[in-house]
């Protein structure tokens, strides 16, 4: 018995192992597909988890597309699951009035995806708390399995949940989608709060312009003389100009016609007819003309404001965030306006 011990300690050692206590906890493998990771959709206004393996949430085309390679599916190619999150519009998209039935929005809502989908099952279930309707879809063309859930929301939009597949991966990944759906939840302007502004000077170095930033904000440069600032987890739209936020872009402007006056050029940066209402005010002590708005699709906050230099040249600065940061950014907005000043 003696000798058995004497061989056993010998092979632990040469392994480079200790003798596990009894009371050690084991060690477990990481699931892939445990739902460690979360977003908030706060155009929508709604929050889930996803899983460890999967890539950060992609938003695009005014939707959340959650997968391990979401831009892949960008390219049409769905060769593994992605969960999309979105807004929309019955009456527009789909030809249905208002207060039609969810199971019938859900059915028409996967069906404008191709006339080859058969629909397996449908009935109502709860989404985020919310009654909701459901259509489970085959594609036998595209050998593609998928679920859709349309709930209407608190404020009167409606949002559509769609998880979708290759044929053979489905029987593995609904039970990834329900638990995704089941942690789906609802927040508001009241989940909402702002960082304080930083000590931290920046130089916006195109518009010769110098700020503080919010505490924890990061600088992105998108493309030559356009910057944006934002915090990490607010990523930027993939179609440009919003993120999952607040957002501030600069943008220098060198290039303008001379002639025209100030709210003529303002106008023609920002796109807008003679008649757009723009606001005259002050920064830094230059004239500036501001124009606010609500983005009709995904109902964000944007404030444009078009400052003229003393040298001839312009610096648009551009504010935008969801609805539900309005009113808690709005004294930061302000703070920041007042940090500008014009560089040397």
């Amino acid at each position: 018995m003696r000798r058995l011990a004497l061989v056993c300690a010998a092979l632990l050692c040469a392994l480079c192992l200790a003798p596990a206590r009894a009371d050690d906890p084991p060690t477990a493998t990481p699931d892939p597909n445990a739902l460690t990771n979360s977003v908030t959709y706060w155009d929508v206004g709604i929050a889930l988890k996803y899983p460890a393996a999967w890539q950060r949430p992609l938003f695009i085309n005014g939707q959340l597309l959650l997968s391990a390679d979401p831009l892949a599916v960008l390219n049409g190619a769905i060769e593994q699951p992605v969960v999309a999150l979105r807004l929309i519009e019955p009456s527009v998209e789909l030809d249905l009035p208002k207060g039609s039935d969810l199971v019938e929005i859900a059915v028409g809502v996967n069906l404008t995806v191709g006339s080859s989908l058969i629909v397996r099952e449908s009935g109502a279930v709860t989404l985020a708390g919310l009654d909701a309707g459901f259509a489970e879809v085959e594609n036998p063309e595209r050998k593609l399995y998928g679920q859709t859930f349309v709930a209407l929301l608190p404020d009167g939009r409606y949002v559509a949940f769609s998880g979708i597949s290759p044929s053979d991966q489905w029987a593995n990944f609904v039970i990834v989608f329900f638990e995704i759906r089941q942690s789906a939840r609802l927040v508001s302007a009241r989940d909402v709060s702002a960082p304080p502004l930083s000590d931290q000077t920046v130089r916006f170095e195109a518009g010769a312009l110098q700020f503080k930033l919010p505490q924890g904000w990061q600088a992105e440069p998108i493309a030559e003389g356009i910057t944006a600032y934002h915090a990490p987890e607010s990523l930027l739209y993939h179609d440009g100009g919003l993120a999952n936020g607040a957002l501030l872009i600069m943008v220098a402007l060198d290039n303008l016609p001379r002639e025209g006056t100030f709210r003529q050029k303002a106008l023609r940066i920002l796109d807008l007819p003679d008649s757009a209402p723009l606001s005259e005010e002050q920064l830094a002590g230059r004239p500036a003309l501001r124009y606010e708005e609500f983005s009709p699709i995904s109902q964000q906050h944007i404030a444009s404001l078009v400052v003229e230099r003393a040298d001839g040249r312009y610096v648009l600065i551009r504010w935008s965030t969801p609805l539900a940061f309005y009113t808690a950014y709005q004294p930061l907005y302000k703070a920041l306006l007042e940090s500008i000043r014009l560089a040397n």
